[in-house]
């Protein structure tokens, strides 16, 4: 939930965590703040010493290896306990989306909404206000629920991997004639690498236009704003009431379900356009 962890600090371990590229965790702990969460962490480890070397004021040559050998001293020990320990097995996570108008309403794509049975007065009266605002029913499945927009983009989810990620659902097929969407790399180092590794031309190809960086329709920025009523697919990380614009209704994602509502025009499980 969008409080579950407030007050704490969490951190994220386990192989799948291991297995994340630099991004993937810079996501991953980005997005600790949504459940409340004062930050997050994962241990360093040769990710991401990889990730770090050669950079701008990374330490070089001697400063490197010990940088490095204190960097390894920087995780929680065997031994060590935890308020509260939550345990997931990443086979069993499909592509997600939201549902409401906080973070904490999500499921995985091919899930309906939860219904109202169970909930007590406050409860329901909050999510019937939230069904309401985005025009949804309890119990309603979101596949094939046509949507108006796509934003590829923000801090959480604009980098290049995401970028890659959305150009393999798009590569060979076009954009829904519908569908406006925005791409919008999170920084000016990512827009450059998008244009080395020929991503732009897969874009222009299928119909999409790369815009500057910045935030753009995470939070309505400029005129990047979805008109009141219209759904927009989003890879930005906060749905909110009027975030991506007054009346506007998001859907949180990610990048594969994003790329794979914008060439089909409706919410799509991205795993039927692999293969």
């Amino acid at each position: 939930t969008t409080s579950g962890a407030t007050g704490y600090f969490i951190e994220y371990g386990g192989s799948a965590i291991r297995s994340l590229t630099m991004e993937g965790r810079l996501t991953l702990c980005n997005l600790s703040i949504e459940m409340g969460a004062r930050g997050g962490m994962i241990a360093p480890d040769e990710t991401t010493f990889a990730y770090l070397k050669g950079r701008e004021n990374a330490p070089v040559g001697e400063e490197w290896d010990k940088a490095v050998a204190y960097w390894k001293t920087l995780k929680s020990g065997d031994d060590a306990v935890f308020d509260k320990e939550i345990l997931f097995d990443a086979a069993d996570i499909e592509p997600m989306v939201t549902y409401g108008t906080n973070p904490g309403m999500g499921m995985g794509v091919t899930q309906t909404i939860p219904t109202v049975e169970g909930m007590n007065e406050v409860a329901k009266t909050s999510f019937m206000k939230s069904m309401g605002y985005m025009g949804f029913e309890p119990g309603e499945s979101l596949l094939g629920k046509k949507i108006d927009y796509v934003f590829l983009g923000s801090c959480t989810n604009g980098r290049i991997e995401d970028f890659r990620a959305f150009a393999s659902i798009v590569k060979g097929r076009k954009k829904a004639d519908h569908v406006i969407a925005w791409l919008v790399p999170g920084s000016w180092m990512v827009d450059a690498q998008i244009r080395e590794e020929g991503l732009d031309k897969i874009f222009e190809e299928a119909g999409f236009q790369l815009r500057q960086p910045g935030c753009s329709a995470c939070l309505a920025m400029n005129d990047d704003k979805i008109p009141a009523g219209k759904y927009a697919v989003s890879t930005s990380n906060r749905n909110f009431e009027g975030r991506q614009g007054p009346g506007a209704r998001t859907i949180l994602a990610g990048p594969l379900v994003a790329a794979a509502a914008a060439v089909t025009g409706e919410i799509t499980d991205p795993r039927t356009l692999i293969g």
